[in-house]
């Protein structure tokens, strides 16, 4: 039987041949950014990383669990906007296990001033591009970089979210929650609904529970893709 623990050991070890750039914590101890490096990209192009460790799940993903893959060509990530964030290329796994979600792992070739090379950005989501659960890196600039490790590891952190399960998405009028077994987040414009109200909404609708929620939300549960 293949575990998540399974999966990553496998992604690392795949990763790993690929002999790409990694860098160390440029604040260790949480030490503070100085001034300058929020105005400064050292090297874009090393961030090609996420995509590359993108890459490596799906095909960990497609070689050790029934998944499908369907290729995904540029789109704004909520359908129809452009301006609220856009992709350049993506896969979407399907698992043929049921009632669980889609993963979407999605590549975006961000232009940078200055710079002849792009900033690679990953976008990853369930069920559709719009239900963002993580963009690495979040900004790029020098005051932001956490190094390499922490990259990889918010990565697979989040697809384990939604290969592990369960996950459950919810989305209001102007707004969002997510939750997982070891956390989750919410937020939006429109929602004076607290945090922990909104995440005990998730809980509940991961059992199946639905009568609770205001009408009009959209919900999203998906169970594991594993054993």
């Amino acid at each position: 039987m293949t575990g998540l623990g399974d999966l990553s050991a496998e992604v690392a070890a795949r990763y790993a041949r690929l002999d790409l750039p990694s860098w160390p914590n440029p604040h260790p101890d949480g030490a503070e950014a100085r001034e300058e490096e929020y105005s400064r990209v050292t090297a874009p192009e090393r961030y090609r990383i996420v995509h590359a460790r993108a890459r490596v799940w799906i095909d960990v993903l497609t070689d050790l669990l029934d998944v499908d893959t369907v290729p995904l060509p540029a789109a704004p990530l909520d359908g129809t906007e452009p301006s609220q964030g856009s992709f350049d290329r993506g896969t979407k796994l399907v698992p043929r296990r049921p009632d669980t979600l889609p993963l979407l792992l999605l590549e975006r070739d961000a232009p940078q001033p200055g710079h002849q090379s792009t900033l690679a950005v990953l976008h990853i989501s369930a069920a559709e591009p719009r239900i963002t659960l993580m963009s690495v890196p979040d900004c790029g600039c020098d005051a932001c970089d956490w190094g390499s490790e922490d990259l990889l590891d918010a990565i697979d952190d989040t697809v384990g979210r939604v290969v592990g399960g369960p996950f459950v998405a919810l989305l209001g009028q102007g707004w969002f929650a997510q939750w997982h077994p070891d956390g989750g987040a919410s937020g939006g414009t429109r929602s004076d609904t607290p945090h922990d109200t909104l995440l005990d909404w998730c809980r509940r609708a991961a059992t199946g529970e639905r009568g609770h929620l205001p009408d009009g939300v959209e919900v999203h549960v998906g169970r594991s893709w594993l054993d």
